[in-house]
């Protein structure tokens, strides 16, 4: 892939990124994404019609130095950040899965799990249609692995893991893919779903269960299970930078679908040298 497709497909990416600014801002409990697509944008505080000079993705945002050209008000670092990850994401996957239907199926995933991470961090709702999108890429994954025959052991690594060789030591056998995809969807639906009736919903909601189960499903074991410990690790160390710096208590409730969507991101790109990294530490790489 050239330089030049690279900064095409980043531009590109950044443009759905504003897109996917606007259905996150606009996404209500009450109507949906009803209301996400009407009238033109809007500056949050004055609400003031936006030029199209102000809504050039990136550079709008440092142009007008994060103000309202009107109220002057301060804009949110999450419209920059949303447009460069989209961007990130329309570069990165092709780079590692190359042109190939399972990177249009993880292209797409990455799309939905960014928007789910704005419409929760905003609103602490995971909408269900979106977790189903999930469900159903994980579906069109197992579909295309399964009539293809190219999920299995192939010179020493599986393919449709991101672990490397170290999905070896997990895995269950070449005729056994569904049994593997059923493991992830089990480790999503059983861990979360416990921790959310133990706790009567006060440590997770059940949008997160959903999520976790629709992510088994895409992921599949064993890849799922590193998924869901990482987001635990990095949940626990971010509630704790929160909590020692007192900006949240012990009892205060975290969105946590971003960082199972995290988790996931981490594996996809570095499971593989996560693991290697884990394992020389203790002398076993």
């Amino acid at each position: 892939m050239s330089g030049l497709t690279q900064l095409l497909l980043f531009a590109f990416g950044a443009l759905v990124g504003s897109f996917i600014n606007v259905l996150g801002s606009r996404y209500s409990d009450k109507d949906g994404f009803k209301l996400a697509v009407r009238g033109r944008s809007k500056c949050d505080y004055c609400k003031k019609l936006l030029k199209w000079y102000e809504l050039v993705p990136v550079f709008s945002f440092l142009f007008l130095r994060r103000k309202c050209l009107k109220c002057k008000k301060k804009l949110s670092w999450r419209y920059p950040l949303v447009e460069i990850l989209t961007g990130l994401v329309f570069v990165l996957v092709p780079l590692k899965l190359g042109q190939s239907i399972p990177s249009a199926i993880w292209l797409f995933a990455f799309l939905i799990f960014i928007l789910i991470s704005v419409i929760d961090l905003r609103l602490r709702i995971i909408p269900d249609k979106l977790t189903a999108l999930v469900g159903i890429l994980g579906v069109l994954l197992f579909v295309f692995y399964k009539t293809t025959g190219r999920f299995g052991l192939v010179d020493g690594t599986i393919n449709g893991s991101f672990l490397g060789s170290y999905a070896v030591s997990f895995w269950l056998g070449n005729q056994n893919i569904f049994l593997n995809y059923a493991i992830g969807v089990s480790i999503g639906l059983l861990f979360f779903g416990s921790i959310y009736f133990l706790s009567k919903g006060k440590a997770m909601g059940f949008g997160d269960v959903k999520l976790a189960t629709a992510i088994g499903l895409l992921l599949g074991w064993p890849d799922s299970l590193l998924a869901f410990m990482l987001a635990f690790i990095t949940g626990s160390i971010y509630g704790s930078v929160l909590i020692l710096r007192k900006q949240k208590r012990a009892k205060d409730v975290i969105p946590f679908g971003p960082f199972i969507i995290l988790g996931v991101t981490l594996v996809f790109f570095f499971g593989y040298y996560i693991l290697n990294s884990y394992f020389a530490a203790f002398g076993l790489g």
